[in-house]
């Protein structure tokens, strides 16, 4: 193990409890995405286009909100503005990772929805650090 690894492993060990809350609100934020999705698509019936875009943003701000109130109450050395727009900024970059990821591993050859759990995995990591640091840290 190199030393960059352990000293990533000794982060992560010490933030495992904001992680851990970090997961649950994302999970939190699936449910709301794909519960709004199918309200507004199957009652509703809006367009699909409107209806996901819709569905994304609320699990965006339910997310955030989260984070904010709760995985991170203790780290709010930024305006509300700019952490929310970290917030947006960061959701962009992780998604971003997650999409590429799932192409390029369904280009060689994988399944998509492994490949697609893989680009998740990598994007959640992301979207912890970057909130760690830049959203709800003191640079």
């Amino acid at each position: 193990m190199s030393i960059s690894e352990s000293k990533f492993a000794a982060y992560l060990r010490a933030n495992k409890t904001r992680f851990w809350k970090f997961g649950l609100v994302g999970i939190s934020g699936i449910v709301v995405n794909e519960g709004l999705l199918a309200l507004f698509t199957e009652v509703i019936i809006l367009p699909l286009a409107l209806a996901g875009a819709v569905a994304i943003e609320s699990s965006i701000l339910s997310n955030f909100l989260l984070n904010n109130f709760w995985t991170w109450r203790d780290a709010r050395h930024k305006s509300f503005r700019h952490r929310i727009f970290s917030y947006h900024s960061v959701a962009l970059i992780a998604g971003l990772v997650n999409y590429f990821i799932l192409i390029a591993l369904t280009m060689l050859g994988m399944h998509p929805l492994l490949a697609n759990l893989i680009g998740i995995a990598f994007g959640t990591l992301i979207n912890f650090l970057l909130n760690q640091h830049w959203t709800f840290g003191k640079i």
